[in-house]
Formats: C-alpha cells, structure tokens, sequence
C-alpha cells in the first residue's frame, strides 16, 4: 500500500527542529513568521500521526475483507461440490 514516505516526514520535523533550535540561539529572535512555521510543522506531525492511525485501521479492513472472501469462497467451493455430486447421484 503506498503512501507519505516516513523518511520524507522524519526529515521535515527534523529540520523544522533544527530550525527551532537556531531561532533559540538568536538573542533577538522576533520573527513571526518562525512561529508560523513550528505550528505548521506541530500541525503536519499530528496529521501524520492521524494518517498512520487511518493507514493502519485501513490495512486491517483490507486484511479482514480479504480473509471473509476466502472463507466464503472456500464455504461456496464446499456447496457447489455437494451439489454437483447430488445432481450426478440423481
């Protein structure tokens, strides 16, 4: 299943951290903007988190759909056996 590369995410709130960190060692560091930008990336890491919540949820879906279509194929596979070999008895 595809989706956000984790290296690609890690590597943003990296060096939206490392960004952090210089801003905290300017001593007259006033920059709107700068706070602008560490709440986006707060927002990005909390959406991330929700889409591998999802990702995950939807994995298991899949997984469970999956295994009710071959549990059910294999129950029809049974019945239409049984009833081939009633219709050759007859």
């Amino acid at each position: 299943m595809q989706g956000i590369e984790p290296k690609s995410h890690t590597n943003l709130t990296e060096r939206a951290e490392y960004y952090h960190f210089m801003l905290k060692k300017i001593p007259d560091h006033s920059d709107v903007q700068s706070c602008d930008i560490i709440s986006k990336v707060s927002e990005l890491s909390t959406l991330y988190e929700e889409y591998l919540n999802n990702k995950k949820k939807l994995e298991k879906s899949i997984k469970n759909y999956n295994q009710y279509h071959s549990d059910l194929r294999k129950l029809l596979t049974l019945k239409i056996r049984d009833a081939r070999k009633k219709i050759k008895k007859k």
